[in-house]
C-alpha cells in the first residue's frame, strides 16, 4: 500500500500530459504570412493582371517530379480566375539532388530574354523525364534544341545562359526562398501567406471570397 500514493501521482501526471498533448496538437495552426514584397521579388516572370485580388508565388524547380505534378493545378486556377489571380514564377533548384535543376533555370531565364519564357517553362515540364538524367554535355545540346524549336537565337540564348546577370537572378531567387523559409519544391504563397500544392485551390478561393 506504501506504492499507492507514487502510483496515483504517476497516473496523475500521465493524465495531465495526455491531456496537454491532446489541446496542442487540437489547435489549429496558425498560418505561415511572409512578407509579400519577399516573396513576389522585383520583375520576376509573372501571369494575370498586375492589380488581381489574389496572387500566387510558387518557388520551383524544373526538374522536381512534384512540381511538375502542381503545373495541371496551377494552370486550372488561371483559367477558372483569369481576371482575379495572378501567379509569379520564381527559382529554387534543388541542385543536391537535381542536378540539371541549375543550368534549367539559367536556360529558361534566358529564353526569357527572348520573351519565351512560358514557353520554356512548359517545355522544360513537359520534357522533364527525357532530360533530367542526361549529362551536362548532353544537356546543354538539349537546351539548344529546345531554343531552336521556339525559335529563340541560339546565339543570344548561348550567350544570356552563360551571363553572370542570369545566373545572379536565379541566386536571387534563391536567396529570398531561403529568407522565406522555403525547403522544398513547390512550395507556394498565396498573397504571403505559405500554402501545400493540395491546399491550393481552395486557399485561392478563400482569398478571393474576403
Amino acid at each position: 500500500m506504501k506504492n499507492v500514493p507514487l502510483l496515483l501521482g504517476t497516473l496523475l501526471g500521465t493524465l495531465i500530459l495526455v491531456v496537454g498533448l491532446a489541446f496542442v496538437f487540437s489547435r489549429p495552426e496558425t498560418p505561415t504570412v511572409v512578407d509579400t514584397t519577399m516573396v513576389l521579388g522585383q520583375d520576376r516572370p509573372a501571369t494575370g493582371p498586375e492589380n488581381a485580388k489574389v496572387t500566387i508565388v510558387e518557388f520551383s524547380d524544373f526538374q522536381c517530379p512534384s512540381c511538375r505534378a502542381a503545373q495541371p493545378l496551377v494552370k486550372q486556377i488561371l483559367e477558372k480566375y483569369p481576371n482575379d489571380v495572378r501567379f509569379v514564377y520564381r527559382h529554387f533548384p534543388l541542385v543536391t539532388i537535381h542536378f540539371n535543376a541549375q543550368r534549367a533555370a539559367e536556360a529558361a531565364e534566358a529564353a526569357r530574354s527572348s520573351e519565351k519564357f512560358w514557353e520554356f517553362h512548359d517545355l522544360l515540364f513537359a520534357e522533364q523525364n527525357t532530360w533530367s538524367e542526361l549529362n551536362d554535355a548532353e544537356f546543354k545540346a538539349k537546351l539548344d534544341e529546345y531554343a531552336e524549336k521556339l525559335a529563340i537565337d541560339k546565339t543570344e540564348f548561348q550567350k544570356k545562359m552563360e551571363s553572370k546577370e542570369i545566373k545572379d537572378v536565379v541566386a536571387a531567387d534563391v536567396t529570398d526562398g531561403n529568407r522565406a523559409g522555403v525547403d522544398g519544391t513547390p512550395t507556394f504563397f498565396v498573397n504571403g501567406q505559405l500554402t501545400s500544392a493540395p491546399q491550393l485551390l481552395s486557399t485561392v478561393e478563400s482569398a478571393l471570397s474576403k
